[in-house]
């Protein structure tokens, strides 16, 4: 009798022992601000998931590790956080990161899910390498058909941050090669963050005369170019991405980035009751709105969470349950996997009018 209690009281704390996920986002440095709001959304949705029973009555507990944005530190965050007993890791943000740190991820043996980085690198492999954003054949493509047939610009000059490449890139390419096959005319000019001189840098772009001015780059890098443009008198239509649609690059514009426009994965969806909740509760926690790190982020962890249901909290397996989610209901519409872990999501173009991103449009990439 007594065996047999002690059995069922060792099977009982087994049953109630933490599912661990790991986090390994860029929560120090110029970078930062997505990385931190990425951990609030995941912190919350590990709280909502664990309100409601987490993974068959095991809570799932979240290890974060800072990648501090460079692509050794998030070697080294990764390799910590299997030692850890991690089943799987949510990362990394910038493409820079993911890639260095898909190099280690078939030796770790973990999945790794990313809710931001959309590098076309990291498309069409058979890996362990899954991401809750579109990749960047996708992304551009709507950007340049925008500049093209609804603002009718013709000569455009991408500018991109080398300290990004893997996504910043792969971005210019595909989106070049849209806009010349639609008819138009583009040049790139790369820079490196934190080691070229940004104002000698607009000085050179205005010398080029282009009619529109994509930068690819952060929302403080995006929102010092958008300054020292204002000082040089470069006055064209200008354009970002994703990257810097972050509340960052609104504090630190100012007015300067009234009439921006964006491409975008992300739109607040107040008409879904996960959203409006989700942000209820992101408002009262930390006292702003979500954006596009928080929210992929807390939809990576309900992903990941549906998964693990399957595989009882289990990573032996977890490959296969998240390649057979189709149509899961997420904040932002309905998430599907293909077979090589990337996603197919609804685009945007967004512009900012005082201080808030405004839909302009949903983009379909079928011509």
């Amino acid at each position: 009798m007594l065996a047999a209690a002690l059995g069922w009281l060792l099977a009982g704390c087994q049953a109630l022992q933490p599912v661990r996920i790991g986090m390994a986002v860029e929560l120090t440095g110029r970078r930062s601000e997505v990385g931190v709001a990425a951990r609030n959304g995941a912190e919350l949705a590990v709280e909502a998931v664990n309100a409601a029973g987490g993974v068959d009555g095991r809570p799932l507990l979240l290890l974060v590790q800072d990648d501090q944005g460079e692509p050794n530190s998030a070697q080294q965050a990764d390799r910590s956080l299997a030692e850890a007993g991690v089943v799987a890791i949510i990362g990394h943000i910038t493409s820079a990161q993911t890639a260095a740190a898909l190099e280690q991820i078939d030796e770790l043996g973990l999945v790794l899910i990313s809710p931001a980085s959309s590098s076309s690198e990291f498309s069409g492999k058979d890996d362990l390498f899954f991401r809750l954003t579109s990749a960047n054949e996708q992304v551009p493509v709507p950007l340049a058909r925008h500049l093209f047939n609804t603002r009718l610009l013709r000569r455009a000059v991408v500018v991109y941050d080398l300290s990004n490449r893997s996504f910043t890139e792969t971005w210019w390419t595909y989106f070049a090669q849209e806009f010349e096959a639609l008819g138009g005319t583009c040049q790139a000019l790369p820079y490196t963050s934190g080691e070229t001189d940004l104002r000698e840098l607009v000085q050179e772009l205005k010398g080029m005369a282009p009619q529109a001015v994509v930068w690819v780059a952060s929302a403080v890098d995006t929102a010092i170019f958008l300054q020292y443009a204002a000082q040089e008198g470069l006055s064209v239509p200008f354009f970002a991405t994703s990257w810097a649609q972050t509340s960052e690059l609104i504090e630190k514009g100012g007015q300067l980035v009234n009439g921006l426009e964006l491409s975008s994965t992300f739109v607040p969806n107040p008409g879904s009751r996960l959203y409006a909740e989700f942000a209820q509760a992101y408002q009262e926690r930390y006292g702003s709105q979500p954006g596009l790190g928080a929210s992929h982020a807390y939809e990576t962890v309900l992903v990941l969470h549906e998964a693990l249901r399957q595989t009882e909290g289990e990573a032996e397996g977890l490959p296969e349950a998240l390649l057979g989610i189709q149509d899961f209901p997420g904040l932002l519409g309905n998430i599907s996997f293909d077979a090589f872990g990337d996603v197919q999501r609804d685009l945007y173009i967004v512009r900012v009018e005082n201080g808030e991103f405004i839909l302009i449009s949903v983009v379909s990439l079928t011509p």
